[in-house]
């Protein structure tokens, strides 16, 4: 394996995490989760447009893709306003990790069978057993969550 591909995709990771941050906090001050969204949409194309404009990309398709090619789209952005509102209720913890157990689930069942032209692969007990591992971590962050959510603060008027 390419350590420095394994990297990127972990950097890739980290990125995803610092900008939930800084989406949580943006739907916070907007007060809604699906505005926030829509401005990590917004700022998100007017980046990809100008590195394309600027000839990142000279690429032009030959022919316009199957509809159902776009559904990734409607995946991402479902992806965004669903992990803030997660995590503006459980913490980014949570629904970081929550995401990434949906991630590997999907991973098993697409790959598993063969799905949108993925190359079939059996799903082994390693995978199951990393499934099983992330599971455990969702539930056990979910639970200290909670804990730390219903105690009440000290100096507050519940004491």
């Amino acid at each position: 394996m390419n350590i420095l591909i394994l990297l990127g995709t972990v950097g890739a990771g980290l990125g995803l995490s610092a900008g939930l941050a800084f989406n949580l906090r943006l739907a916070a001050f907007l007060g809604m989760p699906l505005a926030a969204t829509l401005v990590n949409f917004i700022v998100g194309a007017a980046l990809l447009l100008t590195l394309w404009g600027l000839g990142l990309d000279r690429a032009f398709p030959a022919a316009f893709p199957p509809l159902w090619m776009f559904l990734g789209g409607l995946f991402g952005a479902t992806y965004v306003a669903l992990t803030l509102t997660v995590a503006a209720r459980l913490g980014a913890g949570v629904s970081t990790v929550a995401v990434t157990l949906g991630q590997v689930l999907g991973a098993l069942v697409v790959t598993g069978l063969g799905w949108l032209g993925q190359v079939p692969q059996p799903v082994d007990l390693t995978a199951v057993l990393s499934a099983l591992c992330l599971l455990a971590a969702v539930v056990t962050l979910a639970r200290d969550r909670e804990q730390v959510t219903a105690q009440p603060q000290a100096g507050s008027s519940h004491d």
